[in-house]
């Protein structure tokens, strides 16, 4: 397998845990071979190598916009079956829709992110009196707030720029917040381009106006934005979850972790939106043309197929991901972690909070899932429009018609491998 969950504590808990657990309990015959990548770009490149040489592993951990490709190829395996039976021991899944294509389930969650999610500081805002802010105009005046106050020394928002990664993610819940999106269905079921130039140009100059207050756009992406939260240099971001609260936590910076507060992303006034922003699974595909598809199918039951061992895989990260499955969270193998014991259980509740007030206003079903849309979601051209406005100084109108080119042409190749 390849995966990113490749951090000290994932490490450990392939190695000591999971692997042998699983070759000793249930399969003596397979030995489990982990690879450990990186984000933003490292495990796909890797993953590519390894088809080229013809010898692809049997899993690769990672989300589905990152194996979409292969998902449009068919050559990924589909996994309906061993999906529902994990279904069956854990409880119905959260946003199924995010792991099916054309009907077909083509990976096992690992945790759920809620894109559409404001993080910010509690305690900058009770000091300057700000409200959480509802629409595009309330977030900016809370953003030029924050960065001319002379009493924190942090910034008012984190706008990422760089050319892949978080600034098309930011993008998106923008986009949707203003009331657009990139498909709509058609009346066949299937899907055509719907990125209205509105929307489109209008999203993109919130998050230039947005960019006056943050630190250098150029250099933020996923990792530096967590970096930048913890030191305590932001005072409001786009983030999944409240996923910022873990990190800082963890690093030590408990006033910064215990004032990380939640609320939807705000809205551009006037609007009609069909969803408030994204969410997504990450999780895992199996590589049809691999050489022991059953193995991995088993290897991923035994990983997941009980809401202990489901509690126990999302409590590595426990901010990051949330459980995908409705009853994980109310398990004591979940809630009984040390992280949620700590703090009056402030963290569990930050969690529990982001099912009841972030994740009703998700991923409608009015958004279409195709072979073609799945396709779509491999490429950058969001955050390569992003950055074009924000760091190379182009207009909105000149990135949206860059990117509508772009994405015309991305499409297209999604509907003929989809025919194919």
């Amino acid at each position: 397998m390849l995966t990113d969950y490749a951090s000290e504590a994932w490490q450990a808990k392939w190695q000591d845990d999971i692997i042998p657990g699983f070759e000793e309990e249930v399969s003596p015959d397979y030995t489990v071979t982990a690879e450990y990548v990186g984000l933003q770009g490292t495990g796909e490149q890797r993953l590519t190598t390894l088809l080229q040489s013809g010898t692809p592993p049997e899993m690769y951990f990672g989300t589905i916009t990152q194996v979409a490709d292969l998902v449009a190829q068919d050559q990924t395996a589909p996994l309906g079956d061993l999906v529902s039976r994990i279904e069956e021991a854990n409880g119905e899944m959260y946003f199924k829709s995010t792991v099916t294509v054309a009907d077909s389930v083509q990976m096992v969650p690992h945790g759920l992110y809620l894109g559409g999610t404001l993080n910010y500081r509690q305690d900058i805002y009770d000091m300057l009196g700000l409200s959480v802010p509802e629409t595009w105009d309330q977030l900016l005046e809370n953003a030029r707030a924050i960065s001319e106050s002379d009493e924190t020394q942090a910034l008012g928002f984190a706008t990422a720029a760089q050319p892949a990664g978080k600034a098309g993610s930011d993008f998106a819940n923008f986009l949707a917040n203003s009331g657009g999106g990139v498909f709509q269905a058609t009346e066949d079921g299937g899907a055509e381009i719907w990125f209205d130039e509105q929307h489109v140009t209008e999203s993109l100059t919130v998050m230039q106006d947005l960019a006056e207050f943050s630190p250098d756009p150029s250099s933020l992406n996923w990792g530096s934005t967590i970096e930048n939260w913890v030191a305590g240099r932001i005072g409001q971001c786009i983030m999944n979850n409240a996923w910022l609260a873990g990190p800082a936590y963890a690093a030590g910076a408990t006033d910064v972790a215990l004032n990380t507060n939640i609320a939807p992303v705000p809205m551009q006034s006037d609007a009609d939106p069909i969803d408030r922003g994204w969410a997504l699974i990450d999780g895992t595909p199996v590589l049809s043309g691999s050489d022991n598809v059953g193995g991995a199918e088993a290897f991923l039951e035994y990983m997941y197929g009980s809401p202990e061992a489901q509690a126990d895989k999302n409590l590595v990260e426990p901010m990051r991901f949330l459980p995908p499955y409705q009853d994980i969270l109310e398990t004591d193998a979940y809630q009984s972690a040390e992280i949620f014991q700590a703090e009056d259980g402030y963290f569990l509740d930050l969690n529990r909070r982001c099912f009841e007030e972030i994740a009703p206003n998700l991923q409608s079903d009015e958004r279409p899932s195709t072979v073609a849309t799945t396709y779509e979601s491999r490429f950058q051209y969001d955050s390569e429009m992003v950055n074009a406005v924000l760091v190379q100084g182009n207009s909105p109108q000149q990135a949206y018609e860059d990117g509508l080119g772009r994405l015309e042409t991305i499409f297209q190749e999604g509907q003929e491998l989809a025919s194919n």
